[in-house]
């Protein structure tokens, strides 16, 4: 990120229009809704406004390696972090460290071991303690233009496929991903903190992207996330959404943010502002309705817990060109767009808007190697018991689409694996699936567990999920069990 001018300056909201809300700021009205509403900021920045509108505070520069580590992994230059750090308890504001491994601004780690990383992992968390509250441990591991596949630049030349299958996931290779993560945990657990560890990323948004085509960047990130789930407590979905085919909100924005969540681990929109070429150069109501989309997909997940905005007003922005931010105006000086009024409006509306159905909300995490399954009492069955689990489907609908999560439970017996049927509607097609196999995309429909997720205990569950297009009903699935 460009690093911006530090500005000082005394702060005049003027309002382009008023928000019809219940709350007048965001942060009242976020946290009504039960998350906060950020913004990353430099010390020149913290004018009134920021404790005013935002109940979260990410340094924009002021905590990266290039900032504050030594080549040894020892810290320096830590005055305007803790300047920010500071500003944010006397404002009543949580923070997020932004970030400890990253490809780009390493300064003096650039080219560093594993060893040193981790020197540096600890040193920075023991520093500020519980006075961060998240964390971006590994920021932008994954490579550009939907690949799916991890950077190759250092942090990532420290890997090590020790038996060739292609991943990084055994336990004869090395992962700075993993490795770091598990040396973040151990610091936390070591002093007692309760400082929750993020895996943060772009162009992840999207269960697709332009045309249609699979997010294999997002699929990459929820493998990491599925496969260190014991070492990461949150996702950082970062929303920088512009013209670039990965960049665009899709309409299966939500959907991603659910399937991560019902991996049991926060979602945030950690960085987020929205080009105005969205919008045909309109940062008027065009604009606005694209923040609305980005608020309430996030809304509609319980365990969307957060959304940052990566500044206060559009010419103060490293994309300033792109106007992508709430406030017009810069030195202190700032008028509210049309986007802050729908944010501001969404916000109050809280998590189930008037008129639209209730989200589904995930109940247990997904049953991984590392998370052990549910142990909530299944909810009653909608289709008749079969022999060993029975299965029940919620769904989340929009015009043209849907989301079905599918809860799998296993009878009187442990089961080691099951095979779920469901019957789509006429013109109905699966266009992704998450957490199970699959045999057909319309009509009949089978589904059978993964390697992860085939034996659950008696009375307990495991979840998966599709994403399809068309209409869904209420679905009467057939569970099997093996």
């Amino acid at each position: 990120m460009a690093v911006l001018l530090l500005v000082v300056g005394a702060v005049a909201v003027q309002s382009i229009g008023p928000a019809t809300a219940a709350e007048t700021t965001l942060r009242a009205a976020a946290a009504k809704a039960g998350l906060f509403f950020g913004v990353a900021a430099s010390p020149g920045r913290l004018t009134s406004i920021v404790g005013q509108e935002f109940n979260q505070l990410t340094p924009e520069n002021d905590m990266k390696p290039s900032t504050i580590a030594t080549s040894s992994g020892a810290l320096q230059n830590t005055g305007n972090a803790d300047t920010l750090v500071n500003y944010a308890q006397t404002n009543n504001m949580s923070v997020r460290g932004h970030t400890l491994v990253w490809h780009s601004q390493a300064g003096a780690l650039q080219g560093a071991s594993q060893a040193t990383l981790n020197t540096f992992i600890g040193n920075a968390l023991n520093r500020w303690g519980n006075r961060i509250a998240y964390w971006d441990v590994v920021n932008e591991a994954l490579d550009d233009n939907n690949t799916g596949n991890r950077r190759t630049q250092w942090p990532h030349t420290l890997n090590r496929d020790a038996n060739g299958d292609g991943d990084f996931f055994d336990t004869g290779d090395t992962d700075v991903i993993r490795d770091s993560f598990i040396r973040a945990k151990q610091v936390v657990q070591a002093s007692g903190l309760t400082t929750k560890l993020c895996i943060n990323d772009y162009d992840v948004e999207g269960l697709t992207v332009q045309g249609g085509v699979q997010n294999r960047k997002a699929n990459a990130l929820y493998d990491i996330v599925r496969n260190y789930r014991q070492y990461i407590d949150c996702v950082g979905f970062q929303g920088h959404f512009n013209d670039n085919p990965n960049s665009i909100i899709t309409n299966d924005l939500q959907a991603n943010i659910q399937r991560f969540a019902d991996l049991g681990v926060e979602v945030h929109i950690t960085e987020l502002d929205i080009d105005d070429d969205l919008s045909n150069n309109d940062i008027g109501a065009g604009q606005a309705e694209n923040y609305r989309k980005v608020v309430r997909a996030c809304l509609n997940v319980a365990k969307c817990t957060g959304i940052t905005v990566w500044g206060i007003s559009d010419s103060e922005s490293w994309r300033s060109s792109e106007r992508g931010l709430l406030f017009t105006g810069g030195n202190g000086s700032y008028q509210r767009k049309a986007a802050y009024n729908a944010v501001l409006d969404e916000l109050n509306q809280g998590r189930v808007p008037t008129g639209s159905p209730s989200p589904s909300t995930p109940s247990s995490p997904t049953v991984s190697p590392s998370v052990p399954p549910s142990s909530s009492p299944p909810p009653p069955p909608t289709s008749a018991p079969t022999t060993g689990c029975t299965a029940t489907v919620s769904l989340n609908s929009w015009t043209g689409g849907f989301v079905a999560t599918v809860r799998v439970t296993a009878g009187t017996a442990p089961i080691n694996g099951w095979n779920v049927q469901l019957t789509l509607p006429s013109g109905s097609t699966v266009t992704n699936g998450w957490n199970a196999n699959r045999s057909g995309n319309s009509g009949t429909v089978q589904f059978s567990n993964v390697s992860y997720n085939g034996r659950v205990n008696a009375g307990q569950s495991t979840e998966f999920g599709f994403q399809g297009t068309g209409t869904a009903t209420a679905q009467t699935p057939v569970c099997t069990a093996s």
